[in-house]
């Protein structure tokens, strides 16, 4: 696993527990454009959507939340 790849996961385990890309970029302290592109390219990279986007608010896919256990596990490590 690549260093780019665990950012890429920390990034969507922050938006995941916070539901908000702009909430995870303050904890980050990176742009909110910044959280939409890392959770985008972990999306295309494993071909699913993780969140469901609805008027500003973001929550888990099904496989958005079995990811979001394994990825807390593995950042945990």
């Amino acid at each position: 696993m690549t260093v780019e790849s665990l950012s890429h996961l920390e990034t969507f385990v922050e938006a995941a527990e916070r539901g908000s890309f702009t909430a995870a970029a303050r904890v980050l302290r990176v742009s909110q454009a910044a959280i939409s592109q890392r959770v985008q390219q972990l999306e295309q990279s494993i071909g699913v959507p993780l969140f469901r986007r609805e008027a500003g608010r973001i929550s888990l896919s099904e496989a958005g939340q079995t990811l979001h256990e394994y990825a807390r596990r593995i950042l945990a490590l």
